[in-house]
């Protein structure tokens, strides 16, 4: 499984003797759930920058060894004087090719996505409070195709975190989208990668920080992308949507959906081509209402593809199939991903495509 840098304690500046200051933070590296810690050593890179210009003030390397639980950093001291700027702070896992580059993590190309997922704070010092807020900066790319920047919460809520299968979600798309990759799912190159004359209508369920919408928004011209999640995560998805960029002639909004409920009358009476679904399947006492809803979405607009993302967690997530086969929605296509994961190992995310049984199905 990906492994992701945490703040515990978000950076802060501290004043030391008269006419100095250091620069403090807890940080952690834990799964997606926060259930459990890196268990290898890794080397880490500490970098503080501007927050306008970006520009590196400071880099320290530090070292995560296997057993750890957290690792509190202090960087400093330092001139008074630079609690007057804005500042960022990131922890990065070091690159051997650029062990003093802070770069950004890739989600396509030969290194594919790194095991240690980096982070960067929110500002602190200058007019910003003295104390980051308690958020966490995820930056993917940039490539010619994506520059990714999503920002989650650091507390414990796990609707406002990124999950495994929402960055495989991104990868997969982006393959599709680029033509460039030897994945074959002929339904969604047919919608995702046909010049279109209308906007490619798309609905996302559960999206916590929207990072599958957004990255779709980024990569595909004429698309029209509803993030849906319940009113706990309004906030961090509107902080995500205000920051993204779209390409041309695409627009992301946000809904709020319990799944329990009916469907909204804006979503229900607007054609939909793309249900995006990652992550969404492991909690079993979630499920009814789940595929209640796409069966829903799929009487609205009869046409429409679902993509279906998962890390299986544990067995009851088969319960899923069981319903989805219950309300005639059929599997059209399957794929796979392997992330990566401690000791060399690799993870399995799984891909579903979706549709009513009557439409002709490919192999």
């Amino acid at each position: 499984m990906v492994y992701y840098l945490r703040f515990l304690k978000p950076p802060r500046i501290q004043h030391q003797k008269p006419g100095s200051v250091s620069i403090t933070t807890l940080v952690c590296i834990t799964t997606d759930l926060g259930d459990a810690f890196l268990a290898e050593d890794v080397d880490l890179l500490v970098t503080l920058a501007l927050h306008t210009t970006e520009k590196v003030l400071y880099q320290k390397p530090i070292k995560w060894t296997a057993g750890k639980r957290e690792i509190p950093i202090s960087l400093g001291p330092f001139s008074a004087q630079l609690s007057k700027q804005a500042l960022v702070l990131g922890v990065a896992a070091c690159d051997p090719r650029r062990p003093r580059a802070p770069c950004p993590d890739p989600l396509l190309g030969e290194s594919g996505i790194p095991l240690v997922v980096s982070g960067w704070s929110a500002p602190f010092g200058g007019s910003e409070p003295l104390a980051a807020e308690k958020l966490i900066e995820r930056r993917f790319g940039p490539s010619d195709r994506i520059d990714l920047r999503i920002w989650e919460e650091t507390g414990n809520s796990l609707a406002r975190h990124i999950w495994d299968a929402a960055i495989a979600s991104v990868i997969y798309i982006q393959q599709i989208v680029s033509g460039e990759s030897a994945v074959t799912a002929p339904l969604l190159q047919g919608l995702l990668q046909t010049q279109r004359g209308t906007p490619l209508n798309v609905v996302e369920l559960g999206s916590g920080c929207g990072i599958v919408g957004i990255a779709l928004a980024q990569l595909l011209p004429q698309s029209s992308i509803v993030l849906t999640d319940l009113p706990e995560v309004e906030d961090i998805i509107n902080q995500n949507i205000s920051v993204s960029k779209q390409t041309r002639s695409s627009k992301i909004d946000f809904q709020t959906l319990d799944w329990d409920e009916k469907l909204p009358d804006n979503i229900r009476d607007c054609p939909i081509d793309l249900i995006l679904v990652s992550d969404c399947t492991y909690n079993a006492d979630s499920l009814p209402a789940l595929v209640s809803i796409l069966d829903k979405l799929i009487q609205a607009s009869p046409a429409a593809i679902i993509l279906v993302a998962l890390k299986r967690r544990h067995d009851s997530e088969i319960v899923f199939f069981d319903l989805m086969d219950s309300v005639n929605l059929k599997t059209l296509h399957k794929g796979s991903m392997q992330l990566p994961s401690q000791h060399d190992s690799l993870d399995q995310i799984e891909f579903h495509c979706y549709g009513r049984a009557e439409r002709r199905t490919t192999p």
